[in-house]
């Protein structure tokens, strides 16, 4: 009857908008007044209703969809399923979903958790991470380093990069950053343990939106050594747009049990995709405007297809600068 109520109360409270409110001030007023609410009923009503499904509810919606954007086959009605299921399966097989955890990722990449209830058009500009110009310009063909975890270019993890693992949709995955060394020498290290409960089955890393975005027009590619001690698969994706939920380009790449490889990705190969379905009309990639980049561990990679070398448990991936690169014959 709780979610039932809050249901009502959010469709009055947005009625109330569309037909009475002639200027932006006025909707978010109302809109603030409706999550308000919301608020209370989860604060005060924790013993009659678990957090977890009126959540599900609220994640369900298809502007808030798709947090890790490599999940593309949960449905909404699965979403809901699943996030209800973390209550039940707490007691089995470890540790159960994580309303904290949730509420944490939410609100490092997208401000105040309670923006979900607002639509997109009141919801405000997400997180922004500030990159330093590249070092090493040069226009002889060397590679350029772009980001190097924090030592030069602005970006360090815990501030412009974070945890995205499938506890946004339910599920029990979880992973941790850390960076260590210098110069050439400079790793960032990617640990953690994924799982297939609760429907979920990734673990990712993303920057918050890089305002201004990288500008690597003239460059072929990206290029980084990656090194992980089971040898799993990995992808890497690109947005030239600020969306969270939105279109973005991505590539596997393979490492090698406990031994560093050097990792070259050229744009070209990059896929568009949505929610890891493939958009096989979308325009290229504008490399001058790149808005994020994430890394994921998942166990599925395009089109429901499963990721051949994925192994549920604990993981560890440890990356060096990333460089832009230029064509040889340049």
């Amino acid at each position: 009857w709780l979610k039932k109520g809050a249901r009502v109360v959010l469709m009055v409270g947005m009625r109330s908008i569309r037909g009475r409110c002639s200027h932006a001030w006025r909707a978010r007023r109302h809109c603030s007044a409706v999550a308000a609410l919301l608020a209370t009923v989860l604060v005060t009503h924790e013993a009659v209703l678990d957090h977890r499904v009126l959540l599900g509810w609220l994640v369900g919606r298809p502007t808030a969809s798709s947090y890790a954007g490599d999940q593309g086959r949960h449905s909404l009605g699965q979403r809901r399923v699943a996030v209800a299921a973390g209550s039940e399966g707490s007691e089995e097989g470890g540790r159960g979903w994580e309303l904290q955890r949730f509420t944490k990722t939410v609100s490092f990449f997208r401000g105040n958790p309670w923006k979900l209830l607002l639509p997109p058009f009141l919801q405000g500009r997400d997180a922004v991470a500030r990159p330093r110009s590249p070092r090493g310009a040069s226009a002889s063909g060397e590679d350029i380093a772009i980001i190097d975890w924090g030592e030069t270019d602005g970006l360090s993890p815990g501030e412009a990069w974070g945890p995205l693992d499938d506890v946004v949709m339910g599920g029990v995955s979880s992973s941790t950053l850390s960076a260590t060394g210098s110069g050439s020498a400079r790793r960032l290290t990617f640990t953690g343990t994924t799982s297939r409960r609760n429907n979920g089955g990734f673990c990712s890393f993303r920057s918050r939106v890089l305002s201004p975005p990288l500008d690597l027009s003239g460059f072929e590619g990206l290029a980084f050594t990656a090194r992980c001690r089971d040898g799993l698969r990995y992808k890497l994706q690109l947005r030239d747009n600020e969306g969270w939920d939105s279109l973005g380009w991505a590539a596997a790449f393979d490492t090698s049990k406990d031994k560093e490889v050097e990792v070259r990705i050229p744009f070209s190969d990059l896929i568009a995709n949505f929610r890891s379905k493939r958009e096989t009309g979308a325009a290229p990639l504008r490399t001058d405007s790149i808005s994020s980049l994430q890394f994921v561990l998942s166990a599925f990679e395009f089109d429901k297809d499963l990721n051949p070398r994925f192994k549920e448990g604990d993981f560890q991936l440890k990356l060096g600068p990333i460089r832009a690169y230029r064509s040889k014959s340049t």
